[in-house]
């Protein structure tokens, strides 16, 4: 063959390809879409990681921050209350990482929605049996 019709034909071929990727682009883009799905599904699945304390512990270290959290004695500084109050988020994250619990208490900022996302977490962990009131 004469290297013109070669290179009309190789020209030809690569204009053939780039027309079936650019009309299957829609079938590439679904497939991509449900593998992705499909990795996320399996990503769930993977083993949670495991607390390196007893539930017990947490517990315990859970209600006795929870009471110095929610009744600081009077003229506490604002350090040790802060202190308090991060001591107390680290240990519900703690309980959370054992029981499977999602959690945002590490990733929001001070304020109404870590707030929230506290008492949310309290009554998930209470909702899994976890008692962090004293009468447990």
């Amino acid at each position: 063959m004469e290297p013109e019709v070669l290179k009309v034909l190789l020209l030809w071929a690569g204009c053939a390809v780039i027309a079936v990727i650019i009309r299957c682009a829609p079938l590439w883009r679904a497939v991509w879409r449900r593998l992705q799905r499909v990795h996320a599904r399996w990503e769930g699945r993977r083993m949670l990681p495991i607390s390196t304390r007893p539930i017990e512990a947490i517990a315990q270290d859970a209600r006795r921050l929870g009471r110095r959290f929610r009744e600081p004695p009077r003229g506490v500084s604002f350090a040790k209350f802060e202190g308090t109050r991060r001591a107390y988020d680290k240990v519900l994250a703690e309980g959370c990482l054992a029981l499977g619990i999602e959690h945002l208490l590490d990733v929001l900022p001070p304020g109404m929605e870590l707030d929230a996302e506290r008492r949310r977490v309290e009554w998930r962990l209470y909702s899994a049996g976890l008692r962090l009131d004293d009468a447990a």
